[in-house]
């Protein structure tokens, strides 16, 4: 395995290598220590009560806009990942934005790839000639169900998922990407993993959750989008249909499929409950709104 030291590791981490040259227990000197991140991940809510109001007086406030004004209020906004971009609920927010935004988007997702496998398909490459030639203002990201796995070093070699340098090593992976999709701050949204079925790829993602968390938060102009208790059950866990809203009584709906029959991807239904949450963030980060004011009679 490459030693620690040649993993060209940029100076935003603070590493005590000691005598050994292994990481310290606790690897990363910049706060939040990620053991402390992954106990708080759990318990952090997807949106509270505060955001919501304030998005929704965000978006009232933009269709008050005159046209011309909001015009001003489109950033080219491109849409970047995995299978989760490549199909459903990729597919269902590139529409949305472009349709009822009235924003100019593209969308690069390829299945099966990620940040872990380069010698697979090399993200950083592909979004530096995206960035090139279109120049996004804004950036929604979704990667992880492809890279909870060893990490290819190149000519041979690996950092195992259970070996040291494997959190650092990914954040720095991150930290590349957002730095070609943002490098002048654009906003830009990583949209965090669900909660998954496999007992194994559930505790790995929440792993990958924590770096995309911790990097989006030292980050201008950078937000994580949590979507973990949005597509589980009542009580925390993974479910493959949950109730979405209430009934006119105030009672549960009915409960509808949103996953896949792999208990990882997403079905029409599950995409579409993200993709609306994600919208909302948008909303209130991009001061976005539905183009209603366009079907209103001239003068």
């Amino acid at each position: 395995m490459r030693p620690l030291t040649s993993l060209k590791l940029t100076s935003r981490y603070i590493f005590d290598a000691g005598t050994t040259g292994k990481l310290a227990a606790n690897r990363l000197a910049w706060p939040p220590d990620f053991a402390m991140v992954r106990a708080a991940v759990m318990v952090m809510p997807v949106l509270s009560r505060r955001h919501t109001v304030l998005g929704g007086l965000a978006a009232a406030a933009s269709i008050l806009l005159p046209l011309r004004v909001r015009a001003a209020v489109a950033p080219k906004t491109l849409v970047l990942g995995d299978s989760m971009i490549a199909g459903g609920f990729g597919v269902f927010l590139e529409r949305a934005l472009e349709k009822d935004y009235a924003l100019p988007v593209k969308r690069a997702g390829k299945s099966s790839s990620g940040l872990s496998r380069p010698d697979f398909h090399d993200w950083p490459e592909a979004a530096e000639a995206i960035v090139g030639k279109w120049k996004p203002e804004a950036s929604v990201v979704m990667f992880g169900g492809n890279d909870v796995q060893g990490l290819y070093m190149g000519k041979g070699e690996w950092i195992r998922w259970d070996e040291d340098g494997w959190d650092e090593e990914y954040a720095r992976r991150v930290d590349a990407l957002a730095d070609i999709l943002a490098p002048a701050s654009e906003r830009l949204f990583w949209v965090g993993m669900p909660v998954m079925r496999p007992t194994k790829f559930h505790e790995r993602v929440k792993r990958v959750n924590v770096i995309y968390r911790a990097r989006m938060a030292v980050r201008p102009g950078a937000k994580f989008i949590d979507a973990w208790d949005l597509l589980a059950g009542d009580d925390g866990t993974y479910a493959d249909k949950i109730a979405i809203g209430t009934n006119p009584d105030g009672t549960p709906a009915k409960k509808v499929r949103v996953r896949a029959g792999d208990g990882i991807h997403l079905s029409p239904k599950g995409a579409e409950l993200l993709r609306d949450h994600v919208l909302a963030v948008l909303e209130t980060e991009l001061g976005i709104s539905k183009a209603v004011a366009e079907a209103a009679a001239p003068g």
